[in-house]
């Protein structure tokens, strides 16, 4: 992990505010709490009891994995801490591993006895089995796992970069897993995605502290059997950590988005599509940018970044323009020496939230999306008759902060079926409507979005015309 001189940036202490397109991107101030946890690292992300409520999985550099169960609201109960024999770990990912239809957690690491993968079957409940270990070729040297089915058998397998080389862990769809094939890259940060649309996963790695004539991104095409052609280098960049998967032009190929930790910028290879790609260039991205988390903040169409910065002590927020370029940026300050980044909808308001891991002071960090909303819709009278008329009531309030009242405008639809559209007034819309014929209606209403809230839906309600 990085340890580097900080220099200045740009904090923003209560909310980070940066307009992009016509909406803003905005979060709330930082809940940051501990892990439980030495050494904190990774972070993965799933439902692990099934309630529809997303979950983290916080993995140490020193044999511990913290579960932390989400309440739907942006916080968590736990943590439940589960150890294991390693010496060092790397990254947990998260899949149904045993086809049971269950979560379960798959740890890279290594300890004495040449074990460097621990895989925890999830119970369905939030709880995990102890951990059963399987030798691999890299144990001691994996730092990251990234979960697909590489050889199209239906069952998940995992890509495996390490510090040297990387290798294919084939799963058998039961919980068990055989070495594969070594690559001959590193593999610091590892994505996987079919970039030539043959329809085989590819794999794109990195490799931290290239020396000048090295490749710092080296991408290799699957041959669809868990094997992988020899790796084609891309250099240019000075220390990438970290890489992502994304669609960062609107071309509908895949592009990959590299953190390049010592020139504290992230950098963008735009997608052929035919397995190649090109340098587009790179943008500022605070101090020693590492995780990359990729999602679309303000839910204006465009996909945005957002890079722990290590060296910082924040979250870089970095609005895409929809043509591959991130001109502007914000910072969220969040804990001390933030190592991994996730973006997911943590509070149910249909906006994606930021949970930052922070490795020096072994806490997390919650980052809840201030432009996100809630929209309540309610009829009466609810079952009606023929010709009667019927009013939506619609309310439109910030999930997050309450003040101002969103403005913009209601779309009322029955299925794919607009039935009227009104602007929203302090809040609320109404729309009355006596020609409904018997049946059942699906009736949803759907938010506009102003300059500082966020487009939303409401839940489907049920009109019942006799």
């Amino acid at each position: 992990m990085h340890r580097r001189t900080v220099v200045s940036a740009i904090l923003i202490s209560v909310f980070g505010i940066l307009t992009a397109s016509a909406r803003q991107i905005r979060f709330a101030a930082a809940k940051t709490r501990a892990t439980g946890i030495a050494h904190t690292s990774r972070l993965a992300v799933g439902d692990f009891n099934r309630d529809g409520k997303p979950d983290l999985a916080i993995s140490s550099t020193y044999n511990q994995v913290a579960i932390f169960l989400g309440n739907g609201d942006g916080t968590f109960t736990g943590p439940t801490i589960y150890n294991l024999t390693f010496y060092v770990t790397g990254s947990v990912a998260i899949g149904d591993f045993d086809n049971d239809g269950k979560l379960d957690l798959a740890v890279v690491g290594g300890d004495k006895a040449g074990n460097g993968l621990a895989f925890l079957s999830g119970n369905g409940d939030g709880s995990f089995n102890p951990p059963v270990y399987f030798p691999t070729t890299l144990a001691g040297a994996s730092i990251v796992a990234v979960a697909a089915d590489l050889n199209h058998d239906h069952s998940l397998d995992l890509f495996v970069g390490g510090n040297g080389s990387s290798e294919v862990l084939l799963g058998d769809g039961k919980g068990n897993f055989q070495n594969g094939q070594l690559e001959n890259v590193f593999g610091f940060g590892v994505a996987i995605g079919d970039f030539n649309k043959d329809g085989k996963p590819d794999a794109a790695t990195t490799q931290s502290f290239p020396n000048y004539s090295s490749n710092g991104v080296s991408v290799l095409l699957g041959n669809g059997d868990g094997t992988f052609q020899s790796p084609q280098g891309y250099s240019g960049m000075e220390e990438p950590y970290a890489i992502a998967t994304g669609d960062f032009n609107g071309d509908k190929k895949i592009d990959l988005a590299v953190g390049d930790s010592l020139f504290n910028t992230v950098v963008i290879l735009q997608g052929n599509g035919d397995g190649t790609f090109s340098n587009i260039g790179q943008w500022y991205a605070g101090v020693n940018p590492g995780a990359i988390a990729v999602s679309d903040f303000n839910r204006d169409g465009n996909t945005d970044l957002a890079l722990s910065d290590y060296g910082g002590n924040q979250v870089a927020v970095l609005p895409g323009k929809g043509d591959g370029t991130f001109p502007d940026s914000m910072y969220c300050s969040i804990g001390n020496g933030p190592s991994d980044v996730g973006a997911v909808d943590l509070n149910g308001d249909g906006s994606p939230d930021l949970v930052a891991v922070n490795n020096l002071d072994d806490t997390f960090s919650i980052l809840l999306n201030a432009s996100g909303t809630y929209v309540y819709l309610t009829s009466s009278p609810n079952p009606s008759r023929v010709g009667q008329r019927v009013t939506f009531k619609v309310r439109v309030r910030g999930s997050v902060t309450k003040s101002p009242i969103p403005s913009g405008s209601i779309s009322f639809k029955d299925g794919g079926k607009t039935l009227g559209s009104v602007p929203l007034t302090s809040g609320t819309a109404s729309f009355i409507t006596s020609f409904l014929r018997r049946g059942t209606y699906r009736i949803s209403a759907i938010y506009s979005g102003d300059a500082k809230f966020n487009p939303n839906r409401s839940a489907t309600l049920l009109q019942r015309v006799d």
